[in-house]
């Protein structure tokens, strides 16, 4: 039936057709048919739900309180219920059903323009299944990153090519969603736990990388590209040159962060290699949370003159070498950085020949799939001055949130003579 439902409404002009959709992630409610089309505006919306009922005592009233949860939760103008084959629509205000011939058509016509970030991601995603589906339907054996590179094709217009057709979607939009999927997918597929780091430490670290975002943006352990599309986000904002160079020892994740650059709106590279094998360029700002609890094959010559084979050591300096005079490391380190031994003749050279400008300690938890201690370092190759500590608690995600009081404490001490002032936060 529901297959015959979504005929009838690409018959009466709606191009987009879910079955079963999810339409809050706070809520269970599924409808059993959404229908969308544009508004007076050009976007395109949810227009028409539409609840589906069979069986000899069903009777349409039955889909009146699931249609007017539809209506509230999503805002649809049009209201259906479907029993045994017969249409009702609903009165504005969701009591009564009439009976209809079929669906009315969309009134401001059915094309429009995508702009809902969570739909794009589920038809990305949609997309990328059914690819995997066919592949596998002739035989292939489908590596499980492969699929996300037919995303990488644009077409003219920024858009979705879905089971039903073409689906315009805005650039930024398309972009974010891009990344979602990609991500989602590739988590799915058993490539391993936790492939994107925690939204908030991304986030605050792009923050933490203070104004303006400009020249080479380098991430030597990228993972999947978590931080450098956070400041890409914050770079879009600004019309400034911005290059974006990643690496990523992981095949796999090297091979996904590279297809999500791909469709990046701003240059962008990904390098699959070791970081601390491969040549990197100079940046202007470095961004870095590199791998827990592993150690070096071989010692590496530290900027102080000493040797390491402890990885948090040899990644910070790593970072450090890499910077251009005035650049800014933002690092996301094990806490254990902050106090072994055997990193404190490093730790007072930095004291003393850099600014370390913030330390942050966060809880176990901000470091995904651990509950390890880690801290937010941030520090600028130029003269040695002050800096702000701060110890976060159970509350870290409130308070390195976007105007959190550790945030933007931390951001008034780092850049207060670039914005006016500041004083520590402790």
């Amino acid at each position: 039936m529901r297959d015959e439902v979504r005929a009838r409404l690409r018959v009466a002009g709606f191009e987009l057709v879910q079955l079963e959709a999810p339409i809050d992630p706070r809520s269970k409610v599924r409808p059993d048919v959404v229908a969308w089309a544009a508004d007076n505006s050009g976007e395109l919306v949810p227009w028409a739900v539409v609840e589906i009922k069979s069986g000899q005592f069903k009777t349409p009233e039955l889909a009146l309180p699931a249609l007017a949860r539809s209506r509230d939760l999503l805002g649809t103008t049009d209201h259906y219920a479907v029993v045994n084959g017969q249409w009702f629509k609903a009165d504005r205000s969701v009591r009564s059903l009439e009976p209809v011939d079929g669906p009315t058509p969309p009134q401001h016509g059915p094309r429009g323009l995508l702009v809902d970030e969570g739909l794009a991601t589920s038809l990305l995603l949609k997309s990328l299944w059914r690819h995997v589906d066919g592949e596998r339907a002739h035989g292939a054996q489908v590596d499980n990153f492969f699929p996300a590179a037919d995303l990488t094709a644009e077409p003219d217009v920024a858009g979705i090519e879905t089971a039903d057709g073409f689906v315009p979607v805005r650039s930024d939009v398309l972009w974010q969603a891009r990344r979602r999927a990609l991500i989602e997918f590739a988590s799915n597929t058993g490539k391993g736990e936790a492939l994107a780091s925690d939204p908030v430490i991304a986030r605050a670290m792009a923050d933490l990388a203070g104004p303006p975002i400009a020249g080479t943006v380098l991430d030597p352990f990228c993972g999947t590209g978590s931080f450098l599309w956070a400041v890409m986000d914050r770079a879009l904002r600004h019309d400034a040159p911005v290059e974006f160079v990643g690496v990523e020892v992981n095949d796999g994740l090297a091979s996904l962060a590279g297809t999500i650059g791909r469709t990046a709106p701003l240059l962008t590279t990904i390098v699959s290699g070791d970081a601390f094998e491969v040549e990197l360029p100079l940046a202007d700002l470095v961004l870095a949370a590199p791998p827990l609890g592993m150690r070096l094959r071989e010692p590496r010559v530290l900027l102080d003159g000493s040797t390491t084979t402890d990885m948090t050591v040899a990644a910070v300096d790593l970072a450090l070498q890499q910077l251009r005079p005035g650049g800014r490391a933002v690092l996301h380190v094990a806490a254990g950085f902050t106090f072994q031994r055997a990193a404190e003749q490093y730790r007072q050279y930095l004291a003393e020949q850099l600014r370390v400008a913030a330390l942050i300690g966060l809880p176990g938890g901000a470091v995904p799939g651990t509950g390890v201690r880690s801290v937010l370092l941030v520090i600028e190759r130029r003269e040695p001055g002050e800096t702000f500590v701060a110890q976060l608690g159970e509350d870290w995600e409130t308070q390195l949130a976007s105007g959190g009081a550790a945030l933007t404490a931390a951001l008034a001490h780092i850049d207060g003579d670039r914005t006016g002032g500041g004083r520590g936060y402790h």
